[in-house]
């Protein structure tokens, strides 16, 4: 406002200060969860398993490897599993099934899952069951010892599965419920098998005997109604066990435990389990539509800068290039909207390099990079991550990766890199590293990624000068800022000038004409020479005399 009184106004006008691009590194990955809730974050392992379950582990296991490679974030969009199967299988006593055995995360992962079961026994009767559930490509197997199949009991194999199992959870095929009321209860006074009135819900026979191994005068004595009971268990005037208030379609089983603390009395379960391995199958991976929509939901999430589609299903090699050509999409829309963004991927388990290579030349971009052998693309997605956006990842070691499931010779490489495909390999002295880091198109990854960070800070950068005025001085700005920008990625490597040192790193112009001028327009151009990495040195030797 305009003075009255002589005296001095200042007028304070702030800087355009940028602010700093996202991290790079961040990888968008699509699967099939054990649970899901929408698009999270994951930063560590710990986080990602809390929330998303130890069954993920298992159908996604790319999550894992791209943590220990060093990816800065996971953004995890969980697969509609609706349309998929977790595969199971029954665990029977010889006749009827006990109780079903399923994996906890949908997919065909658990297909072929091995579990064995074993009893254990006091004297002649069994007390209990051990499993070993066999983890997929792994030596050893996940132990759980000394389960009951009584709801309600203490070691119940469905509660002990459910908080200690990774792979599979188990629900009881029948359940049992108590239903004696009233009378004087049952007798245990003499030597032999006595029976309590416990059956099952299909009104099928009583499956708990109480087994007097000799005299002992004990009594069990239950009054009220099922939902709200009380329970007596006396050896002459002597109270062993007293219940109030019990539900017996849930609780029932303590009295069971404590007739069986008694030195005198065992209780035998009826209908145990038989020993023996069960295999598991009817796994089932989700649809092509469900791949596509958990892929278009992270269209808004802007600072992913990668995406990994992780079908399990490769039976069908038309819907993996249907899901792989989602992600090469879904990169190009980003990229139009200056949130650029490189796919990953992999070939076939087993696949043959003429079929690897039928599959790149049906994905080629700049923006998809396709890996071989199967079961590392998330080792290399991670150490991309983790790597500066300029760095090139040829070369370069990947860990959680203990064992290749092809060893790739030395022809098999060639004939991979001749078609564009990513070719992993376990090199004495070395380790497991990347032969070369190439887009499906043949160019070098980190050019792209170098190129695409260009794009995010020029739009961050423009973002802010949107409804300044165009006004000499505001473009004058517009370019300095920019030339700031780009002036970074020089001093830090990501751009470089020409061999011969006559051109420079980048060029940019900031213009406007007078038909731009009025439409509000302001135009940028700008090069620049993104690194690129050795990937092959000729030496010439001369041997002198």
């Amino acid at each position: 406002m305009a003075r009255i009184i002589p005296g001095v106004q200042v007028t304070v006008v702030k800087e355009v200060v940028p602010q700093q691009l996202s991290p790079s590194g961040v990888l968008g990955l699509v699967g099939v969860v054990e649970r899901g809730g929408g698009v999270q974050r994951a930063a560590s392992w710990s986080r990602f398993v809390e929330l998303f379950g130890p069954g993920s582990a298992w159908s996604l296991p790319e999550a894992r490897q791209a943590l220990e490679n060093g990816v800065f974030e996971l953004v995890v969009s969980p697969v509609d599993a609706s349309s998929a199967a977790s595969a199971s299988g029954g665990v029977s006593d010889g006749s009827n099934e006990r109780f079903k055995l399923t994996a906890r995360a949908a997919g065909v992962w658990a297909n072929g899952l091995k579990v064995e079961l074993s009893q254990r026994k006091k004297g002649d009767v069994v007390t209990g069951i051990d499993l070993a559930v066999q983890r997929p490509g792994e030596d050893d197997p996940e132990k759980h010892q000394n389960l009951h199949i009584l709801p309600g009991h203490a070691r119940y194999i469905g509660a002990v599965l459910a908080a200690r199992s990774s792979l599979v959870q188990a629900e009881s095929s029948r359940t049992l419920a108590l239903v004696t009321t009233g009378g004087s209860g049952t007798d245990l006074s003499a030597a032999g098998t006595a029976s309590l009135n416990l059956i099952t819900d299909d009104k099928s026979t009583a499956v708990v005997k109480i087994k007097v191994v000799s005299a002992a005068t004990v009594n069990v004595k239950v009054t009220g109604t099922a939902a709200a009971a009380d329970v007596l268990v006396t050896r002459g005037q002597t109270t062993l066990a007293e219940l109030s208030d019990v539900n017996l379609s849930t609780s029932a089983w303590s009295i069971v435990d404590a007739l069986d603390e008694l030195e005198d009395v065992t209780v035998e379960v009826g209908g145990w389990p038989a020993a023996g391995n069960t295999t598991l199958t009817g796994g089932a991976d989700a649809g092509l539509t469900e791949y596509r929509d958990a892929i278009d939901a992270l269209k808004e999430e802007g600072d992913v800068d990668m995406v990994l589609a992780a079908p399990q299903d490769f039976s069908k090699p038309d819907k993996i290039a249907r899901i792989y050509s989602a992600v090469i999409a879904h990169s190009e829309v980003m990229a139009a909207d200056s949130k650029g963004r490189i796919g990953f991927g992999q070939v076939a388990p087993n696949a043959t390099t003429d079929q690897a290579g039928e599959l790149a030349q049906s994905l080629v971009s700049d923006r998809f990079v396709l890996v071989a052998p199967h079961g590392c693309v998330g080792a290399v997605a991670g150490r991309v991550g983790g790597l500066s956006y300029f760095q090139s990842p040829t070369f370069k070691t990947i860990s959680g990766v203990p064992k290749l499931s092809v060893a790739l010779g030395i022809e098999a490489q060639q004939a991979l890199l001749r078609t564009f495909v990513l070719p992993v390999v376990k090199e004495r002295g070395r380790g497991v590293i990347v032969v070369k880091g190439i887009t499906t198109d043949g160019d070098q990854i980190n050019v792209r990624r170098v190129a695409d960070r260009a794009v995010r800070g020029v739009k961050m950068i423009g973002d802010l000068f949107i409804g300044r005025l165009n006004t000499a001085d505001g473009r004058a700005a517009l370019k300095q800022k920019l030339a700031e920008l780009l002036l970074q990625m020089e001093k830090d490597g990501a751009i470089v000038p020409s061999t011969d040192g006559t051109d420079p790193a980048f060029k940019v112009d900031v213009y406007s004409s007078q038909s731009d001028f009025a439409q509000g327009i302001v135009r940028v151009d700008m090069a620049v020479r993104p690194v690129r990495a050795i990937d092959y040195i000729y030496a010439t030797v001369l041997v002198q005399a």
